[in-house]
């Protein structure tokens, strides 16, 4: 399992969503998809040079099962993933999207669910500030590991950090558990003014 917080630092969005890369990458905004060969290499040199322009780089490649995984790592203009419009857009036609990012102290998980965001879920204390019925399938997903909607988590919850809360998250409800080297080798990206 990966700790995204020790890969990325604390500037990052993982996006996981049942859409090929290329069509998640045109619906979170980027005109132009082309193969990006160093992607991990050019997005550090993009933080490096300034992290403040305009438009944001997302990389997505295929992963397993029918996921795709998309990565930015410029949150300076807000992060496209976690985007009530893109994940509902993400997710339409019966499909799950996720999202989780992390700023400065905050560390977040937002499920979409055939169009409509679900729930948010706050890595760090392990609560669901916003859910929709208990009954919807992720919800469920997530309060069986012990997230919990306003008393203290509980379950695997409480034996894991917040980095692995997310991954926790994240494989409760797309059945994907990342591994580091999801995040080696080419990709598929562009840039995109769609943050905020």
């Amino acid at each position: 399992m990966v700790d995204l917080s020790e890969l990325f630092g604390e500037g990052w969005c993982v996006t996981l969503t049942q859409l090929a890369p290329a069509l998640a990458l045109e619906r979170m905004g980027v005109r132009d998809v082309t193969d990006v060969d160093d992607g991990m290499q050019l997005a550090t040199e993009r933080l490096e040079a300034d992290g403040t322009q305009p438009e944001v780089l997302l990389l997505g490649r295929e992963l397993r099962d029918g996921w795709s995984l998309i990565v930015e790592l410029e949150g300076a203009l807000g992060w496209v993933g976690m985007d009530r419009a893109v994940l509902e857009a993400l997710s339409a036609g019966g499909r799950v999207a996720a999202s989780a990012f992390e700023d400065p102290n905050q560390l977040m998980v937002h499920v979409a669910v055939d169009g409509q965001v679900v729930c948010e879920l706050d890595a760090i204390t392990g609560r669901l500030p916003y859910a929709v019925a208990d009954t919807e399938q992720t919800v469920g997903n997530l309060l069986s590991l012990g997230f919990s909607r306003g008393g203290e988590p509980t379950g695997q919850v409480v034996a894991a950090d917040a980095a692995g809360r997310v991954v926790l998250a994240l494989r409760a409800v797309t059945g994907v558990e990342l591994q580091e080297e999801d995040f080696d080798g080419p990709w598929l990206g562009g840039l995109s003014a769609a943050g905020g």
